[in-house]
């Protein structure tokens, strides 16, 4: 699977959606790594990983792509042009996350994983189900 292939799924539809909406308040989510704030549905908010999906030289990290503790609430600005900030962004997602969090990422990044029909379904439904959840309490941004 390619990049824009991937980006374009229904799974990463309503993970990214789930987890924008997650992180924030009253319609809004800042960025972990700059500090900005946007509207949930701003297309200048991203949901970035601290383990990229994509890695150079044609590697891949599916297994990590869809793991709530690799992403956090992103500016286009700092997840595209810097790269995803990532030293900022791995100190964020400690911060969140717990000590110790990248390296359980990295150990999970390491381990085969296979994104099938199947398991971006399950992904997708899984995610789209928490999404219809979450916005009961915090609203629904993407109307």
């Amino acid at each position: 699977m390619k990049s824009k292939e991937f980006y374009k799924t229904t799974a990463w539809k309503w993970f990214s959606r789930y987890t924008l909406l997650y992180y924030s308040t009253d319609g809004a989510v800042q960025c972990a790594t700059s500090g900005r704030w946007y509207n949930c549905n701003n297309r200048n908010m991203h949901c970035g990983h601290l383990i990229k999906v994509f890695e150079t030289g044609g590697k891949t990290n599916f297994a990590t792509a869809f793991d709530f503790r690799n992403v956090l609430p992103q500016c286009h600005q700092d997840n595209v042009y810097k790269g995803g900030n990532e030293l900022k962004m791995l100190d964020a997602v400690e911060k969140v996350h717990g000590t110790g969090t990248y390296q359980e990422l990295r150990k999970k990044a390491r381990m085969p994983f296979r994104l099938d029909k199947l398991t971006l379904k399950e992904i997708s439904d899984e995610y789209r189900i928490k999404f219809n959840e979450l916005t009961k309490t915090k609203g629904n941004p993407y109307k």
